[in-house]
């Protein structure tokens, strides 16, 4: 087991970010993050895949850091628990640019985190007389355009990730009030009009 930490891990070795640049793999560790604990067969059937290949793909993930065992939730011996290592990961493109092989291993994950932000935002706005008005008016979608220099665009990345992550480790209150689970992203990045 990992020590229990709150920061995030810097991703700069390619084959770590290639464990985690696999659709399944990916999807397992949302799951994991959004439900918290679970066994490879609970998995399973929110993925549709045998236990036996989400197990595989559960060690693979834990092998490079993403998840970690869990045996104090086991009831017995055979019954394997996985959870999210805290803290979660981040990783610069920057980190990633001098080879051309690694470079593509980042631009993978970076496609297949796109992908899954973009299928949660199409998923959310085919859905939205499901979630009904409050929540509705509730979510946001914005964007904005801004002329920085590097260092200030660093700024303000570091600014918007500190109100994420104020929110992100807060204490969720048991007071019976309507919650859901939200997803937020956003990009900013530079561009040519």
């Amino acid at each position: 087991m990992t020590t229990p930490t709150n920061r995030t891990r810097p991703v700069t070795d390619p084959a770590v970010l290639k464990a985690l640049a696999h659709p399944l793999r990916l999807r397992l560790y949302e799951l994991l993050t959004a439900r918290g604990p679970a066994t490879a067969s609970q998995l399973s059937e929110h993925v549709d895949e045998v236990a036996g290949l989400v197990s595989y793909h559960l060690h693979q993930l834990g092998r490079h850091g993403f998840v970690e065992e869990a045996p104090e939730l086991g009831k017995d011996g055979r019954e394997r628990w996985w959870r999210v290592v805290p803290g979660g990961f981040s990783w610069s493109s920057a980190d990633f640019l001098g080879d051309p092989g690694t470079r593509a291993v980042a631009e993978s994950a970076e496609r297949l985190l796109l992908s899954r932000q973009l299928d949660r935002l199409q998923q959310y706005s085919a859905a939205k007389d499901a979630w009904g008005p409050d929540w509705v008016d509730a979510a946001v979608g914005s964007d904005a355009q801004f002329q920085l220099t590097p260092d200030e665009l660093r700024q303000l990345n570091a600014e918007l990730q500190a109100v994420i992550s104020r929110w992100s480790r807060r204490t969720v209150a048991d007071d019976g009030q309507d919650r859901a689970d939200v997803f937020c992203f956003l990009h900013a990045f530079p561009y040519v009009p």
